[in-house]
């Protein structure tokens, strides 16, 4: 049996979000059981080739995840010869590595999958009451304030929540708004400190991954997600 490694080199948090995701998009695919290993952020220090190499000894196949961002940044990162970007390319088209690397950009990072399914990531924040703690998507889908607000924030093709300048406003950001509407009207006693302190952040990302639900209309809504399902259907 085939042996996969996910390799989120910018992050380790992502890692484990991935690595969720993934064993979700094997289930939806009925792949079967396939071996997902994951790795997180690479030390400076370490050569990607090399690093590559390593991984390869362990696992069939590699599959390199970073965050592609807004137009602006992504066409500095083409540009330059020596980003990560254009040193993983030219790995994944070195034929030593030909259907072993595979690059997989979380097109508007990887907060865009997680923003397939707002129902569940409304669910993360409403499962840690009592009144929802079980059958929580149904009790959403019932309330139609609450269901209301998760349609609200729910985007047909959530790599089109693009920032409009660097360093502006993307998925990361458009995901921290909605967790601290969805804190308000579960709470609207809550003080700004404790939804500072509770709203989305990168740190909660596999959480809230544990709580996304893909199925054929949730994983319509992203195309880098897909192909991520898509590389991994070809070691089943």
């Amino acid at each position: 049996m085939s042996s996969i490694r996910i390799w989120t080199l910018e992050s380790d948090n992502d890692a484990k979000a991935a690595g969720c995701l993934a064993n979700k998009l094997t289930k939806f695919m009925k792949l079967g059981q396939i071996p997902i290993n994951t790795s997180g952020r690479r030390k400076p220090s370490i050569n990607l080739e090399k690093a590559v190499q390593n991984y390869l000894k362990r696992d069939d196949c590699l599959i390199i995840i970073i965050d592609r961002d807004g137009p602006r940044a992504h066409s500095q990162r083409l540009q330059d010869p020596d980003s990560l970007l254009n040193q993983i390319k030219r790995i994944e088209k070195d034929k030593r590595y030909a259907n072993k690397v595979f690059l997989v950009e979380a097109v508007q990072e990887l907060e865009a999958w997680l923003l397939i399914d707002c129902l569940g990531i409304f669910c993360y924040y409403a499962a840690k009451r009592a009144q929802f703690r079980e059958n929580c998507r149904s009790k959403v889908s019932a309330n139609r304030p609450l269901k209301r607000l998760a349609d609200r924030y729910q985007k047909g093709n959530t790599e089109n929540i693009v920032e409009v300048e660097q360093g502006g406003r993307g998925a990361k950001e458009y995901l921290t708004e909605f967790s601290e509407r969805v804190l308000r009207v579960l709470n609207p006693n809550l003080t700004q400190r404790n939804i500072d302190r509770e709203k989305y952040q990168e740190t909660r990302s596999p959480e809230v991954a544990e709580h996304i639900e893909i199925n054929k209309e949730t994983l319509r809504r992203n195309n880098s997600l897909k192909k991520l399902g898509d590389v991994i259907a070809q070691f089943q």
